[in-house]
């Protein structure tokens, strides 16, 4: 009965707020940010282990590029945990404070709505 209440309140819940269904975004490792991003995509920006930079096109579907550093020096700051199927796990959750207003947790690189539940 619970699962069936969950898929009704996300069907719901994307027709009325429009967030699209989620997607596994899957890590792509590169030296500079590419000129267009793939919203399957979650681009780790760097040069071999250096990274310094995490960056996205916003879930939620309003085309902005989130870029989130991860120097250990820089506030805020990301940490990355990258999987062995290819995806990632973002530390602490992304918050968009202008626009969309957006605000999710990136796990095994699967987008998880804050006030989602597990």
């Amino acid at each position: 009965m619970m699962n069936w209440l969950r898929w009704v309140w996300q069907k719901l819940r994307e027709r009325f707020v429009g967030r699209p269904e989620p997607v596994g975004l899957q890590v792509a490792r590169v030296e500079d940010l590419p000129d267009v991003l793939e919203q399957s995509r979650l681009y780790l920006v760097g040069e071999g282990e250096y990274l310094w930079s995490v960056a996205m096109l916003c879930p939620c579907g309003c085309g902005e590029t989130l870029q989130m550093n991860t120097l250990p020096e820089a506030r805020p700051r990301w940490e990355v945990e990258q999987h062995q199927d290819g995806t990632a796990t973002l530390h602490p959750s992304v918050w968009r404070k202008v626009g969309c207003r957006s605000h999710f947790f990136l796990r095994r690189g699967l987008v998880q709505w804050c006030g989602d539940e597990d």
